[in-house]
């Protein structure tokens, strides 16, 4: 996708259904070939859901920079390849039960998804 996207596009996905944007997520990764996470020198960010520990992921730099305040202001956006991620981070996820926040907002709102179903729809 080389559309960039406006300010008020931004926010409105921003607002949309955690299903809505899981859309946008699966859709805009397919087309650009990357996924976006957060980094810092201890690694690769994961929080702590009711569901168990969860890697965030977004389909952007931006979208994830949003994130890289407060706690995780150390914290800088990393792309990861798409064939890496569903070759080698889903199979790892699935393998040590840790689920993805696809496309947090700001309110900590993601759409929890098992890395199964992140494999099905990534195809």
């Amino acid at each position: 996708m080389s559309t960039e996207l406006s300010l008020d596009q931004r926010i409105a996905l921003l607002a949309a259904p955690d299903q809505e944007r899981l859309g946008y997520f699966v859709n805009t990764v397919k087309a650009t070939g990357q996924v976006w996470t957060l980094e810092n020198e201890q690694g690769f960010v994961m929080v702590e859901t009711d569901d168990g520990d969860c890697v965030m992921v977004w389909p952007d730099a931006d979208f994830a920079a949003q994130w890289a305040i407060e706690e995780w202001e150390d914290c800088e956006p990393v792309a990861i390849s798409l064939d890496t991620f569903k070759g080698q981070w889903l199979p790892s996820l699935l393998q040590d039960s840790i689920t993805l926040a696809v496309f947090p907002n700001i309110d900590d709102e993601g759409k929890l998804t098992s890395a199964e179903e992140m494999t099905a729809l990534l195809g």
